[in-house]
């Protein structure tokens, strides 16, 4: 039971130019970029995979098939230096990308973990908005198979010609970024940038088991 679409591509047609003896075919248009909606909707797909098969997937198997997906639809880097507010510009090189790999992990392992069945669940999204700062909101919802509704709002921010996540409001007005930077900060006050990393670590390590 989960413990708490598509993809659109866009083809257009070849242009030909006869010869006398043959036809030949323009080079194919290069696709349109996904729409945030769009995106969001490609990562319900592979989430809702992955819950049909989770008990013959495991944990591993189930890990393995949402990293790609993770990777493409949310901005791990962004949300990583978000979560550690100001400590970021006082970090070392080596220290943000040791937390960008344990912030990453993290990320898919609670997917995998949670998200281990399924029991009818539909992911819906409603409508896209965009904000003042041009970033987009995606509204969407996991409806339970009796009918109940979790509203999960994703906030994108469109970089290199491509809208990623970079926040997640939990039951429509909750920041996931702002309840981890609230925890992360603290732990990096109490005891340091490492290990905060270490606990991120931990958390994961946890999950699979």
């Amino acid at each position: 039971m989960l413990r708490c679409v598509r993809m659109l591509a866009v083809l257009l047609a070849l242009g030909v130019m006869p010869t006398a003896l043959t036809v030949l075919s323009a080079p194919p248009a290069a696709a349109a970029p996904e729409t945030p909606k769009q995106t969001i909707e490609d990562y319900y797909a592979t989430l809702l995979k992955a819950m049909q098969n989770g008990p013959k997937l495991g944990y591993k198997g189930r890990y393995d098939l949402l990293k790609p997906a993770v990777e493409k639809t949310f901005n791990l880097t962004a949300m990583a230096q978000a979560s550690v507010g100001a400590y970021w510009d006082s970090m070392s090189e080596p220290q943000r990308k040791a937390l960008v790999s344990a912030f990453e992990d993290f990320t898919i392992a609670n997917y995998a973990h949670n998200f281990d069945s399924y029991d009818g669940e539909k992911f819906v999204t409603t409508s896209a908005q965009t904000t003042p700062r041009k970033d987009v909101i995606v509204y969407s919802a996991i409806v339970q198979s009796n009918g109940d509704k979790v509203s999960m709002n994703y906030l994108l921010r469109e970089s290199d010609n491509q809208y990623k996540v970079i926040d997640i409001y939990l039951d429509g007005t909750i920041s996931q970024l702002a309840t981890r930077r609230s925890e992360y900060t603290s732990l990096i006050r109490q005891s340091g940038v490492d290990a905060l990393i270490q606990a991120i670590h931990k958390k994961a390590d946890q999950l699979a088991n």
